[in-house]
């Protein structure tokens, strides 16, 4: 049994309009059927005819198969991807000039990699010979006081 909304009810956004269009289907039954009919065609106008909106693909199609008739490929069937073409750059002869900078450049590189790790070697032996020869009152940590 359905109790009839009088107001607004919290926990229907909709009660509102429910119970105005009931409070309208009672009027319209009550009016003579060609008064009604008269009243329909003025509030609803003629529809008019309209082409049908292009269809939209879905981006997925779900298909069931039975697991028995599958033999292993794809159900769906993919169109074909569209290949995208990507300008390639065109490599011209190099003058020798810019090879010979180039190769410098590199050159420059290497031997201040190679000095830098000859200068760490070099330090390091240092400052073992300077604990093991040289006396001190305060001995570096790790070395031996004479």
């Amino acid at each position: 049994m359905e109790i009839p909304s009088t107001r607004f009810d919290a926990t229907d956004p909709f009660a509102q309009a429910k119970l105005q269009m009931r409070q309208a289907e009672t009027v319209l039954r009550q009016l003579p059927p060609v008064q009604r009919e008269q009243l329909l065609a003025e509030m609803l106008p003629p529809m008019a005819m309209h082409r049908p909106l292009p269809v939209i693909e879905p981006a997925v199609t779900m298909v069931t198969v039975k697991a028995d008739d599958w033999d292993g490929r794809p159900v769906v069937q993919r169109a074909a991807s569209t290949p995208v073409i990507r300008p390639r750059r065109i490599v011209g002869t190099i003058p020798w000039q810019w090879r010979l900078i180039v190769a410098g450049i590199r050159l420059t590189r290497i031997v201040r990699k190679s000095a830098k790790q000859q200068m760490k070697q070099f330090n390091k032996l240092q400052r073992q010979m300077i604990r093991r020869v040289l006396p001190r009152h305060k001995a570096m940590r790790g070395a031996r006081a004479r």
